[in-house]
């Protein structure tokens, strides 16, 4: 069988209504069906709410917990995972790491947030400006020098 490639000039109109498109060529109509439908894999927050303020809240409840300001990245994916679980690791982890301005990798990311300190060998902390007063924290994990910044901060925001 042998193809012959042609083209002939043919007007129309294209109607489209909803999800509903319609195709009018002469006096043959075609109808066709574009709704799309939400895929129930693709996990949706709140308006407003991103995985990087999902990390904090969740590393809050952690730290409250606690009682100190440690934890892991997989902690905060455990926390979040109770209110949100269809969350992947990976975006939660990501979005952890780029929220943290010291980690070697952060700079693979565009985000300027500095929610997170890391402390090495997988372990986040709070930055300060970013504690609430709810979370009563055991400051003992800081090194002496870490421990008069707090503490000189904590007395200029009193003044």
């Amino acid at each position: 069988m042998q193809k012959i490639p042609f083209t002939l000039p043919v007007s129309g109109v294209l109607r489209i209504e909803g999800g509903q498109v319609t195709f009018i060529i002469n006096r043959m109509e075609t109808n066709l069906d574009i709704s799309i439908e939400a895929s129930p894999r693709r996990m949706l927050l709140e308006e407003g709410l991103t995985l990087s303020d999902l990390a904090l809240e969740a590393a809050r409840e952690i730290v409250a917990q606690k009682g100190f300001n440690r934890f892991q990245a997989s902690e905060i994916f455990h926390q979040v995972q109770i209110k949100y679980p269809d969350i992947k690791r990976n975006s939660l982890t990501g979005r952890i790491i780029a929220s943290t301005v010291n980690h070697p990798s952060s700079k693979n990311f565009g985000s300027r947030r500095d929610f997170f300190r890391y402390g090495g060998n997988g372990i986040f902390m709070i930055s300060e400006k970013y504690m609430t007063d709810a979370s009563v924290v055991n400051r003992s994990y800081l090194s002496e020098q870490e421990s008069k910044v707090v503490n000189e901060r904590n007395e200029q925001s009193r003044e």
